[in-house]
């Protein structure tokens, strides 16, 4: 049984170190590359070629708001845009602070 749970574990980790590094990703392209070079390579979601959203439309240029520090701006693009900006600066911070200390333990 405590096999498994190690297991688990260690999957949940490594889903999360994913997550994270796909996270500081992003944050990386929306800081350090020019806008109209992100908004020219982002596919258009497949609902909103139906004419329909997705919760997620819109997320793009919300980022780019956020970026501007234009919060009321990108909330009326998509109401969870800053929600979800915020989750992602926190997921990287806390993974560069799980890398780091890992990295002074094995020292």
């Amino acid at each position: 049984m405590i096999h498994k749970n190690q297991e688990l574990k260690n999957a949940i980790r490594i889903v999360w170190q994913i997550s994270a590094i796909l996270s500081i990703a992003i944050l990386l392209v929306l800081f350090f590359v020019d806008e109209k070079i992100i908004l020219s390579t982002v596919p258009i979601c497949e609902y909103k070629a139906n004419g329909e959203e997705c919760f997620l439309c819109g997320s793009t240029h919300a980022f780019i708001e956020l970026k501007k520090l234009n919060f009321s701006g990108a909330f009326a693009i998509n109401k969870l845009s800053p929600f979800i900006f915020i989750l992602l600066i926190i997921n990287s911070l806390v993974f560069l602070k799980y890398l780091f200390k890992n990295y002074k333990t094995k020292l």
